[in-house]
Parts: C-alpha cells; structure tokens; sequence
C-alpha cells in the first residue's frame, strides 16, 4: 500500500507566513531600539544633556532663526571667548540642518499632533536616527551573507549593543547620532553597487550618502578610507571588473565634489594625506581602465596586452612623480592630524598636548570589549568572520581553479565586512573612542553566526513537516516499474547526463580565471566561452547523426554524448 499524503500548505503560503514572521520581528527590533533611547527622556523629561549638545542646539536655533545664509557667515562671540569662533565654517553643519528640516517638515503637516519645539525634535533625533541605523546594519548584514535571518538578527544585536547605544540616547544631542546612521546608508549602498554587474548606478547613490556623511561628522575620512581599501583590494585580487569600476568613479566622483562644498572641509579631499589613499585608488582605476580599453580596441595577445598595461602604467607613474615634486615642496598637501597619527604612534607622543591628554584617546582594554559590544558579540563576531572569510576562500579558490563564481556568492559584500572588521578592531584597539566604529561591524558579523545557526535549525526542524511525504517516495522507489516506465526513466535520465555534461564542458570553457594585468580580453572575472565549429564527432557515434553539435565544447572531436 502506498502512504497518503499529509495536507501540506502551498509553498506560497509558507513564504508569506515567513514574511510575516519577519515583518513581526523587524517592527519589534524597530521598537526595542526606539523605547531603550527613550529612557532618559521618560525620566529626566525632553531635556538636552551635556556640553556639546547644548552648544548644538544653540546652533541648530540660529540656524533656524536667521536662515541658511546668515548661519553659514556667523561669527559667535560667545563661544571660544573673547576670542569668538566663526560657526558656519568650523562645524559639521548636517545634523543642524537636518533637524530644521525635520522641524519645518512637521510644522508643514498642519496636524497639531505633529507639531513639536525645535528643543522636542533635538531631543528626538538620537532616537530616530538609531532606529534608522539599526535598520540600515541589517541590511548591511543580509546583503553580506546573502541572508534575511542574519540582517534580523543583526538588527536585534545593533538595537542594543551599548557602543552605539552611548551616541544614541535620547537628549544626546551630538554629530554621531546621525553620522552612524549616514555611515551605514553609505556602506549599504556601496556594497549593492557591487551586487552583480548591472548594480553599479546604485554608486551614484552611495555618492549622496557619502556626502550627507561629510556634513554630519568628521569620522567621514573613515568612511572614505574603508570604501578606497574595499576597492584597492578587489583590484589587488583579481575581482577587479568593469562594474567596480564604474561603481567607484560614481561615488568618488559625486562624493569628493559634495564633500568640497562642506565649508569646513574644502579642498582637504585633494590635499589632505590621510584623504589621498583614495584618490591613488582612484587614479590607479582610470590608468587600468584606460589600458583595457587600448588593450580591447587592439585586439591584443595576452602577452601584447602584458607590454602595453606595463607602458601605460610607466607614463602614469612618470606623470604622478612630476606632479609630486612640483606640488610637495610648495605645502600644497597638509600634514597628517594629531587625531589620525594617534593611531599609529603612541596616543602620548602625537605632538598635540590637547590629543594627548585626553582620556578617550587611549588604546582600548580588554575590559572595554566586553562594556560596549557586551558578551555574545565578542564571542558570534569572530565565528561570523571566520564563516564569511570561509565562504570568500571557497568561491575565490574555485573561480581561480576556472569555475565561474555565482551570482548569488556576493563576494563583494563578504570582503566588505571582512575588511571593515580587521580595520574596525585595529583601530579601537589604537584609541577607544573609535569603539563606536567598531559596534557596527560587530553586530553584522554576530548577525552572520546567528543567522547561520538559525537557518541550519530550521532547515533540519523543516524535515519533520513531512514525514508522509517522504514515506511515500520511499515506497514509490522500492515498487518494481514496468517495461516502459523503466525505458523511459532510463532514457530521461540519459537526456538528464548528456544536458548536464554538456552544461559543465561549457562552464569549464566558460570560467577560465583571468588576471587584469596578463589578460587581452575585458576587464570581467572571466573569460568568455569559445564558440568553435560544428563538426561531426570522431567516434560516429549515434547521437552525432541524430542530434546537432553543441555551439560550445571543449573538443572539436567531441559531442553531446562523448
């Protein structure tokens, strides 16, 4: 007897209660990560808290007091006094407009349960952008690992992790409170512009982001630096393509531009030595570019193609070194700050007594991993990592072996986070203020383990969902066939060979590995298949006669059997 069937729910029905599921849980996070910054507000009231953002505040007022102009030229004799200090030249002025912005977008509205002070709203934008960033990490985290249950749980750690929940509180009025938000929008949109080949306009984006990161705060040039280090070393590497290329010109190009009309930052981009990095990076794209589109238009042999990038990288590196001497000794580029030459001398001889004396300044401890990324995080973050660098081994070993790597790997992301790690770790460890920094990463990759070990339980617990099911396979397998069911599951599985035979020569041919300095062809992660012509096979076999030849095969001798 053959088992009956359990009454299963339709496959799409699952995918909605799954959806639903998640829906739940991200407006749950969503809503953990507001109540926990609501905290000192529910307490001590809509009150702004500590020095720095009550001196925010009061600029947020001017701003909104005498307008754009005005703020941008005003010279405050209150504070630094008697000197004074010119206001609209000396701060990051995003937070201050954004806040306007919100202010005047809610009294636009007319709904009176809208309308709040400009003092309400500053006390609430810490609280909004947290939400806001928690959201956004989750989404770094799902585009990394290709996953929807590690971005939740990525999201649930960011919610609560204390180094993001120290910027973030309710009252607390300061530049981080947005800048974590704008930095996760910029890593976000950087890593979808790597997604696939057709993804790279999404730079255009990552560019806007970056320049709203500029105008919150001045941790921009991490930013900046991360995404110029992502780059580089998927140059290095060989996964350099046409997409990254585009994706990276997008940014920087709309990017620096914005960032220059920041009164405070200016022409620092293009002078400033801890900004330059990426702007090598930069350069060294469009040298690369430039001697693939010489080397495609020549139609070059390999080793044509070898001379003429070593030639067109020789003139540049001429160009560059001229350049160099003539601008060095006129001052045009400034010196590193004290802040980021902390982070490779000791904190106590950077030369600025004000850097030096201050406490935060100082390398982490061991005791500070565990206040501010908490217990889970500090042991899920390293197991995250080691999965990811895992996953990166696997699909850069085999697509370096010929096999082409698969849409879904999202490589790009993986090495994001790998190098966003090793970068984020160093530095906290140089100077703990930069643990804030840290709490990001931390969270996506403790989302990573989490999310790893979550699916691999409900892929096994799925398993008991249908035990009938699996009888009755069981049994319809072990029942005898007849005559004609067996030819014709034997010559179906026989089509089944041939087909995926077929498939795999192709893909061999197809994914041939190529080296951006040594290959004549584009500058794509593989190379092209090889059509060759048609020809009967060698063997005379039947399904030579009956059949077509493949268009793509490794053999000329070869068919669709042999």
């Amino acid at each position: 007897r053959v088992a009956r069937k359990a009454p299963q729910p339709a496959a799409s029905d699952m995918g909605v209660a799954g959806m639903a599921l998640r829906v739940v849980a991200i407006l749950l996070i969503a809503y953990t990560a507001f109540d926990i910054r609501m905290h000192a507000i529910r307490v001590y009231g809509r009150v702004i808290h500590e020095f720095d953002p009550w001196f925010n505040f009061r600029a947020t007022q001017y701003l909104a007091d005498h307008g754009w102009s005005k703020f941008f030229k005003w010279f405050d004799y209150m504070s630094w006094y008697p000197l004074g200090r010119p206001i609209g030249t000396t701060i990051y002025p995003g937070m201050q407009i954004t806040s306007v912005a919100i202010w005047r977008l809610l009294k636009a509205t007319g709904v009176a349960s809208l309308k709040m002070s400009l003092n309400d709203v500053c006390c609430f934008v810490p609280c909004w952008f947290g939400v806001s960033a928690t959201l956004l990490l989750g989404l770094i985290a799902a585009e990394a690992a290709n996953s929807a249950n590690a971005g939740i749980f990525a999201a649930a750690v960011m919610a609560i992790v204390p180094a993001h929940l120290m910027r973030s509180v309710g009252g607390g009025y300061d530049n981080e409170s947005i800048a974590l938000t704008a930095m996760c929008l910029t890593f976000f949109l950087w890593i979808r512009s790597l997604r696939n080949e057709r993804s790279w306009p999404v730079g255009v984006l990552t560019g806007v982001a970056y320049v709203y990161m500029v105008a919150a705060w001045g941790g921009y040039i991490f930013v900046l630096n991360m995404i110029g280090v992502h780059a580089g070393l998927l140059t290095l590497v060989g996964l350099y393509n046409s997409s990254l290329y585009r994706a990276y010109t997008l940014f920087y190009v709309i990017g620096t531009y914005g960032a220059m009309s920041v009164p405070v930052v200016g022409w620092s981009p293009l002078k400033s030595l801890e900004q330059l990095g990426p702007f090598a990076v930069f350069a060294f794209m469009q040298v690369l570019e430039l001697s693939n589109a010489l080397v495609r238009a020549r139609k070059l042999s390999p080793r044509e193609a070898f001379k003429m990038r070593s030639t067109v990288f020789a003139v540049a590196a001429a160009v560059a070194s001229v350049v160099l001497a003539v601008l060095w000794p006129t001052g045009y580029f400034g010196p590193l700050s004290s802040r980021v030459r902390g982070l490779f001398v000791k904190h106590t001889r950077t030369g600025n007594p004000l850097v030096d004396s201050v406490a935060e300044h100082q390398p982490a401890s061991d005791q500070a991993y565990y206040q501010y990324l908490q217990m889970w995080s500090c042991y899920l973050a390293p197991a995250g990592w080691a999965y990811l660098l895992l996953g990166v081994w696997w699909h850069y070993g085999k697509w370096w072996l010929g096999t082409r790597i698969p849409a879904d790997a999202r490589l790009a992301g993986k090495t994001f986070l790998l190098t966003y790690g090793v970068v984020g770790y160093y530095f906290c460890n140089k100077m703990v203020r930069l643990i804030i920094l840290l709490g990001p990463v931390a969270s996506a990759l403790s989302g990573v383990s989490a999310g790893l070990i979550f699916d691999w339980a409900v892929a096994h617990l799925s398993l008991l969902w249908q035990p009938a099911e699996a009888e009755a396979e069981d049994e319809n397998a072990q029942r005898p066939k007849s005559k004609g069911a067996a030819a014709a599951a034997a010559g179906a599985a026989k089509s089944k060979k041939d087909a995926g035979g077929d498939k795999d020569s192709a893909k061999r041919t197809a994914g041939s590995a190529s080296w951006w300095w040594w290959s004549s062809s584009s500058s794509s992660s593989s190379a092209p298949a090889r059509a060759l012509p048609a020809r009967p096979c060698s063997r005379r076999c039947i399904s030579a006669k009956s059949s077509p030849a493949p268009k793509t095969v490794t053999a000329v001798s070869s068919c669709l059997a042999h």
